[in-house]
């Protein structure tokens, strides 16, 4: 169990934080057992119409169970355009683009899922004016 003392730690009777998840040995938001980690890259590239174009994107997202029907995502994203040709290039825009995401799901069953995410796309790389997604 964690334990923590002090003067500005609350005081539980048991002198822990308290767990919130039924039969948790830790506290809820500490508790290793409910996070998993995950990374992932992906290379794709389309052609057409005389245009051709790729890019890769690292993604690094996290997946915490607050209960057993109620998941956290926690997603950041870097987009890469690495080439274009054709018409494709002309509107191509050099640099790395931050994609993050949040998002809640709810599974009451395993045939019956509700989720509401959250994903902001900037218009521009980073380091360019509106180049972050928070901006």
């Amino acid at each position: 169990m964690a334990q923590m003392s002090g003067p500005n730690v609350p005081a539980f009777s048991n002198g822990t934080f308290p767990t919130l998840g039924r039969g948790s040995e830790q506290p809820v938001l500490t508790d290793p057992k409910r996070m998993q980690v995950r990374q992932s890259v992906t290379f794709s590239a389309a052609s057409g119409a005389g245009s051709t174009y790729s890019q890769g994107l690292y993604n690094n997202e996290i997946t915490y169970r607050l209960s057993d029907p109620l998941t956290l995502q926690l997603n950041l994203g870097v987009l890469t355009p690495l080439g274009a040709s054709g018409p494709a290039a002309q509107n191509m825009q050099r640099g790395a683009y931050l994609i993050p995401d949040i998002g809640l799901e709810y599974r009451p069953t395993e045939s019956m899922l509700f989720s509401v995410r959250y994903m902001s796309i900037p218009a521009s790389p980073i380091g360019q004016s509106g180049g972050l997604p928070w901006q």
